[in-house]
């Protein structure tokens, strides 16, 4: 019985920490408006962004996307914590 109780345990701890990642779609959704925001969208236009998209539901939140897709300006998107947004500025 013990045994059953912790495979139980394990068993929700691994669905609890699975849930706040973000979705493929939420991810797409994310990076296409970081790239609107930047003014990249031209640079990436009919190229794969799965490693992106791969990258964003590994490292990122779904609060982290979901701050990123409603950013409007990129001191919103920085905000965020989503992915790596660059400076504007030149640091000199």
């Amino acid at each position: 019985m013990k045994h059953l109780t912790a495979a139980a345990l394990l068993l929700g701890l691994g669905l609890t920490t699975g849930c706040n990642k973000p979705s493929e779609e939420s991810c797409r959704k994310a990076i296409a408006n970081m790239q609107s925001l930047l003014g990249t969208e031209h640079l990436t236009e009919g190229q794969d962004m799965q490693g992106e998209v791969r990258r964003c539901k590994g490292g990122s939140s779904k609060e982290a996307v979901e701050c990123a897709i409603a950013a409007k300006t990129l001191e919103q998107l920085k905000a965020c914590d989503f992915m790596k947004v660059p400076s504007t500025t030149s640091g000199k």
